[in-house]
């Protein structure tokens, strides 16, 4: 005999089905419901987000319309100062002419007078010319100066590089330097490079910085001191070092040294006949040359000036000798 459901089975099995797809669409149509609440808060957040947008690209434009016109006015600030920078360097350079013209005549006067071609003069005449040379000597150095530092504001200065033989320049300078030195009754060494050893430089340039760090040595290295010249050599780079036993210069003012006019203590920055531009004028010629000048200082032992040059390529390396000057 077959398996019969009883009805009321089948009713509760059709009630459930019935249940079951009534469920399924209100499930769906919640879940649909949260998507777009979701949706709809995405949606006002990047609303939000938009006018925050805008509002920064606005700020933004704001910005950039008050940069360029500070960029603007900073560019009508540079080229003001630029021009009033070559009208001083016109000036400076028109006025050391000018002043330089009649102290040369007055140097060339001087000299009529001690030949005594206007006729003979008194030992104490000879004494008052010997005082107006050093006069005018030393205003004629201190144009000369300012001229140099005016040239090399206004990047004027032309430099002349060649392949250079260290060991007869600074034989040269024993020569100038030694006089000045006993006459302080100061000892004066001086190691030659050998003389192989070449660097790119300017003579000139060069001539004229080694005089401006000895002459300053000189005069700060108080009687019986020492001032010593000495070089060194790498792959690249040849220095010259330039040693005193001065007072020396404290360390938080050693780079002031090298500003025009700076005067921190005259006994440390500027000598009593000068301008303060000697060292200013140095550096300048220095990185003019593709060189650099540095200092290194204690107070109360002295202080070493070094400038260091470029190498000539294809010269020797390595070791590097030291030779005495006058030694073969």
């Amino acid at each position: 005999m077959p398996f019969t459901v009883p009805e009321k089975v089948n009713a509760l099995i059709r009630a459930v089905r019935m249940s079951r797809q009534r469920e399924a669409p209100a499930a769906r149509l919640a879940a649909l419901e949260e998507s777009n609440s979701l949706l709809k808060n995405q949606a006002e957040e990047l609303a939000h987000q938009t006018n925050e947008a805008m509002e920064l690209a606005q700020e933004l434009a704001l910005t950039n319309e008050e940069l360029r016109a500070v960029i603007s006015e900073a560019k009508k600030a540079w080229a003001a100062a630029d021009a009033a920078n070559r009208s001083k360097a016109e000036f400076l350079a028109v006025m050391s002419h000018e002043l330089r013209t009649p102290l040369n005549s007055i140097g060339g006067y001087v000299d009529l007078l001690e030949m005594e071609l206007r006729g003979p003069i008194t030992d104490a005449q000879k004494s008052d010319l010997a005082r107006i040379r050093r006069s005018q000597e030393y205003l004629l150095a201190i144009i000369n100066d300012i001229l140099n530092f005016t040239r090399l504001e206004a990047t004027e200065v032309q430099f002349d590089i060649i392949d250079l033989p260290l060991r007869a320049l600074i034989s040269d300078l024993d020569i100038v330097v030694s006089s000045l030195a006993s006459a302080k009754s100061l000892t004066y060494e001086c190691d030659a490079p050998p003389g192989n050893l070449y660097t790119r430089t300017d003579p000139d340039k060069l001539r004229q910085i080694m005089i401006n760090l000895l002459s300053n040595a000189v005069k700060f290295t108080p009687e019986g001191g020492r001032i010593r010249v000495y070089t060194t050599a790498s792959e690249r780079t040849v220095s010259i070092h330039v040693n005193d036993t001065g007072p020396g210069i404290p360390r938080d003012k050693q780079e002031a040294v090298f500003e025009p006019f700076v005067q921190l203590d005259r006994g440390l920055t500027r000598t009593t006949n000068g301008t303060g531009l000697g060292l200013a004028i140095s550096r300048g010629l220095a990185r003019g040359m593709s060189a650099d000048l540095t200092l290194e200082s204690e107070e109360g032992v002295g202080s070493t000036f070094t400038l260091s040059l470029p190498r000539a390529r294809g010269r020797i390396t390595g070791e590097m000798p030291i030779f005495k000057v006058g030694e073969s």
